[in-house]
């Protein structure tokens, strides 16, 4: 068994409904989404983050889509870990924003794994190093 899925299993029995992906939380409080999307650059160090799911990667779970008051950002696991295809509800992710150009081709691909679309080039990202899903 991976070391993301022990950690998962053990958090949602220590904290019920809670499902920690990755390594394990910082303590802090973390910032809303929007709030830090309003704050361009401010973020640049890594930090926590919460919003909502709106979308997740239906390949293998690499990547979310965090969203709050219609401002979001793209969370990339860089396939250290993977979430739940089915994850929704609300997300706490630990890691560096910034806002990145994208290539064509990664754009079609992100595309594609979000069921279509027009795809993406310019948008704002963070690395993920923990995600904790609340259920």
């Amino acid at each position: 068994m991976s070391t993301a899925f022990l950690t998962s299993i053990l958090a949602s029995a220590l904290f019920g409904g809670v499902s920690v992906y990755g390594k394990p939380m910082p303590e802090g409080e973390p910032v809303s989404i929007a709030r830090a999307l309003a704050e361009p650059g401010a973020h640049a160090m890594p930090a926590k983050f919460e919003g909502r799911i709106a979308k997740v990667c239906q390949s293998k779970g690499c990547w979310l889509i965090l969203e709050e008051d219609g401002r979001w950002a793209r969370v990339m696991t860089k396939h250290q870990f993977f979430v739940p295809k089915e994850a929704s509800g609300r997300a706490v992710v630990y890691g560096a924003l910034s806002e990145v150009e994208v290539d064509d081709k990664q754009a079609r691909h992100l595309a594609e794994e979000d069921g279509g679309g027009e795809p993406i080039l310019r948008e704002f990202r963070i690395v993920a190093e923990s995600i904790e899903i609340r259920d």
